[in-house]
């Protein structure tokens, strides 16, 4: 057999007399997700990470699915595993469990001690982290590297299970522009929602659009947010463009669109073409990445009492205060990349459910 047709860790670096390649594997959780956000954060963070892959052999498996057969054999051959963005981490138990990010018994000796995060984000609040979890983590992260990690839910998990981790905000904003000014609204405005976290407010939000704006557009990110945009009053006058993510970057750069939604990621997308985008708070992930980016949101009690209509007729100024020196201090490790040391590796626990 030749060196081309083998999968084991010395056929990936084999290159003749040339020098040893750099193999980095990617975990992308737009992979198998009906969720278009996540191909937003994956498509901006492989640009950001793009730089620092720039003479390694990169390798990909899906997030949601787990390794698989060749998957697992890239992974255990690679000398780093970057896990891209999406709120993945977990204080719960999520070994074997159908999630996100999928990670099974079979697949910790081929993440044991590679995984590094990128704009990894924390799944929910938490009192404490399961043993298990702690100890799963434990094995699977580097303990060589400092984590990216975008917001504090995930730092605090890190720290509580003795990793550091750096608070970099989003991806999807590092490359946003600094500063963005508008004197007052488009004449179009396209909106998102999100329909597991369907609001009262959301009719509000449909409402105040309508009186703004001469045309009100809606993008699917998730097939089922269409249903709910559909049972709000006054949805027949709103135009639902295709749900995919090339026809709303076309829609977004064809000219002034402002960009409203519960969408986190759909709506920082308003902020790529250059538009003007406010979204709606509607979770910990918005609260948080708003409060310590600059990025412009309002919260639902705020659409409640009215308060939305002003705020869009209003002139506009988006200031990002990003954590450069956290960014820095992250990208900074990759050039040149340190590899865990196979001698100092945690060795594969033993995991009892019971």
């Amino acid at each position: 057999m030749n060196a081309a047709a083998r999968t084991d860790g010395v056929a990936w670096h084999e290159a003749g007399a040339t020098a040893r390649l750099r193999h980095v594997h990617l975990i992308d959780t737009a992979c198998a997700s009906d969720n278009l956000g996540d191909e937003i954060i994956m498509e901006r963070c492989r640009a950001e990470i793009a730089p620092l892959l720039r003479d390694a052999y990169v390798t990909t498996s899906a997030g949601h699915d787990g390794l698989g057969p060749s998957g697992r054999r890239a992974a255990a051959a690679a000398d780093m595993v970057l896990m891209l963005g999406t709120n993945a981490l977990s204080a719960r138990l999520r070994l074997g469990s159908d999630y996100m990010w999928r990670i099974m018994p079979r697949d910790l000796s081929a993440l044991r001690g590679k995984v590094v995060l990128v704009g990894v984000g924390g799944n929910r609040d938490f009192d404490r982290v399961h043993p298990l979890q702690r100890r799963l983590l434990r094995h699977i992260l580097s303990h060589d590297h400092v984590h990216s990690v975008r917001d504090h839910i995930a730092l605090r998990l890190l720290e509580q299970i003795g990793l550091k981790g750096v608070m970099t905000s989003c991806p999807t904003l590092w490359s946003v522009p600094p500063e963005m000014t508008g004197a007052g609204p488009a004449r179009r405005v396209v909106m998102t929602l999100t329909r597991h976290l369907a609001h009262d407010s959301d009719a509000g939000l449909l409402t105040a659009l309508r009186e703004v704006y001469d045309e009100v557009w809606f993008w699917p990110q998730q097939p089922r947010d269409l249903v709910h945009m559909r049972s709000l009053p006054g949805h027949e006058g709103v135009r639902v463009l295709p749900p995919n993510l090339a026809a709303y970057d076309a829609f977004l750069a064809a000219g002034p669109v402002d960009v409203v939604g519960t969408r986190l990621h759909g709506t920082i997308r308003g902020l790529h073409h250059g538009q003007r985008a406010l979204v709606v708070e509607v979770d910990h992930r918005a609260r948080e990445i708003a409060g310590h980016s600059g990025l412009a949101s309002i919260r639902r009690e705020e659409i409640a009492e009215g308060a939305l209509p002003d705020r869009l007729r209003g002139a506009w100024q988006q200031r990002m205060t990003l954590p450069l020196e956290a960014i820095a201090a992250f990208t900074s490790q990759f050039d040149p990349v340190r590899s865990p040391n196979p001698e100092t590796a945690v060795p594969t626990p033993h995991f009892d459910k019971r």
